[in-house]
């Protein structure tokens, strides 16, 4: 009986050699476990960042009466400031901070495409308006321009006064005309 297994037996410990052979080399050649993550250091989150910075930007820009800008000069893309004020009213904890997000807002609407380098500005204040009573003559040469000017504020104006409605609508905030 011992010569006739002992081929067999020859077999299985040339085959568990070569299989724990198998093991070793994997074990050598795995790649390193993934490495932790860092911690995240506390700081202001994405969300306050651009909130920020479209503040500082706004309030540089310093705007006069009502104006209208083009969207290209904004300092993160709109939608990205939009959905950071969506957020952020979410977030706010108190009526002073739902108030600044609805001033952002009304800011953020201003900002609309294809206006130019120069912002839309409403021409026509009530002093200009007594003046051209007055002297009518002497604004002929501007009142086509004034005219078509006066006109592109009045669409872009509806078209800013609509997103306004739609954003104060997601939110579920009363539009309160200032």
């Amino acid at each position: 009986m011992f010569i006739d297994s002992t081929p067999f037996v020859m077999a299985l410990v040339v085959t568990f050699t070569f299989l724990i052979c198998i093991v070793i080399w994997n074990k050598i050649n795995a790649p390193p476990p993934p490495k932790k993550a860092p911690p995240i250091e506390p700081g202001p989150s994405r969300t306050r960042e651009l909130l920020a910075r479209f503040s500082d930007f706004y309030l540089n820009l310093n705007p006069e009466g009502e104006m209208i800008f083009d969207l290209g000069i904004l300092p993160d893309p709109k939608q990205h400031i939009i959905h950071a004020l969506y957020v952020g009213f979410d977030e706010s904890e108190n009526e002073d901070e739902r108030l600044a997000i609805e001033r952002g807002l009304r800011a953020i609407v201003t900002f609309q495409e294809r206006i130019g380098e120069e912002p839309l500005k409403q021409i026509f204040n009530e002093t200009q308006k007594i003046v051209e009573q007055i002297s009518p003559n002497l604004n002929d040469i501007n009142q086509d321009f004034n005219n078509e000017d006066d006109e592109l504020f009045k669409k872009m104006a509806d078209v800013r006064d609509q997103e306004l409605e739609l954003h104060f609508n997601h939110l579920k905030i009363e539009n309160i005309k200032e």
